[in-house]
């Protein structure tokens, strides 16, 4: 994945080639460019460099500003400490969050598990699990393949890999003896709903489960309809036309589905209670209609759901209420 230091050197590249396109055409139109230090073309290349750039670094601050808005959540009441986890491809790189106060850890006896969504890592959602951490929750936020620190093991937009990756996440923390008798609790947003719900849901080691923005069926509502974000899929490599095996893979209604047929009604009932439904009425890259299709095949009690108007799909200004949501959920 490309640092923003190697995109802005990228932009450069093709801004001095297009402004120098444009000096080329000025020149075979007769315009003077080599008689005064500051000719009409020279100053014609020079604003449509800054026409071209302009517009792509005020994308990046501000989108640095919004992922860097909870820069001093961080408190020395908190351990944090880094770990690898191998998976098929290489390791994880994951960061375990604790509380010094053992009591509250005591107390609460759980792990809480956070999956990010496609385009984040495990930092920008340092604002939400932070306050798992000082509540008492032992937090596991790891970078998933392709992205962060675990940028050379595979590639992000495999999506099938990430579900895997995530199911020997769990076989892991079940093997550390200091971890064997927690709950085990995970938290996804996006793509990294449907890797909890798709990977954990029928694993009887999960006991509670928060799907933030998920969708329901794969193939026909990922978003791939609007040509600048089929573009973008594209050339990330996220496969828009699975098979049908590697759609019911991914499709957590689908997934919902089959276990209500294989499974005794108070089987079904123990297994749809635990998982609690998120999204925005206002959310343009997963629409709501996922989030109906998930809640009406879930059966969902109004306890395990919350529906925000406004935020669309990063949330935005919802960060409070995600955590007091979240926690709420948790802690019942």
């Amino acid at each position: 994945m490309l640092s923003n230091i190697h995109k802005r050197i990228i932009l450069i590249i093709i801004d001095v080639l297009f402004s120098w396109y444009i000096w080329e055409v000025n020149v075979s139109l007769g315009n003077p460019c080599y008689t005064t230090a500051f000719s009409r073309c020279f100053i014609l290349s020079i604003t449509t460099f800054l026409i071209f750039y302009t517009p792509f670094e005020i994308y990046f601050s501000f989108r640095e500003l919004w992922f860097d808005r909870w820069p001093k959540l961080y408190h020395k009441d908190l351990e944090v400490s880094t770990i690898k986890i191998n998976v098929s491809d290489g390791f994880l790189s994951a960061n375990l969050v604790r509380n010094q106060n053992r009591a509250k850890i005591n107390l609460k006896n759980a792990l809480v598990i956070i999956c990010h969504g496609f385009s984040d890592t495990k930092e920008t959602l340092e604002y939400f699990y932070y306050p798992l951490a000082y509540h008492g929750y032992i937090v596991l936020a790891y970078d998933a393949r392709g992205t962060g620190k675990s940028k050379k093991t595979g590639n992000r937009s495999d999506f099938l890999k990430r579900i895997e990756d995530f199911k020997k996440l769990i076989e892991w923390v079940k093997n550390q003896e200091e971890f064997s008798s927690n709950k085990i609790y995970c938290i996804g947003f996006s793509i990294g709903a449907i890797t909890v719900l798709s990977g954990g849901f029928l694993n009887s080691n999960i006991e509670k489960i928060v799907a933030i923005s998920s969708m329901s069926y794969y193939k026909q509502n990922i978003p791939k309809y609007n040509p600048v974000v089929r573009l973008s899929y594209l050339i990330k490599g996220v496969k828009l036309n699975p098979n049908e095996k590697e759609n019911n893979q991914l499709s957590p209604y689908l997934l919902f589905q089959n276990a209500k047929k294989e499974l005794s009604s108070e089987e079904w009932k123990d297994f749809s209670k635990k998982v609690m439904l998120i999204h925005c009425k206002n959310d343009r890259v997963i629409k709501f209609k996922n989030f109906k299709e998930n809640r009406l095949v879930l059966e969902s009690p109004e306890k395990n759901i919350l529906i925000l108007k406004k935020g669309g799909h990063s949330q935005k200004k919802n960060e409070c209420v995600l955590v007091g949501a979240t926690l709420n959920f948790l802690n019942s």
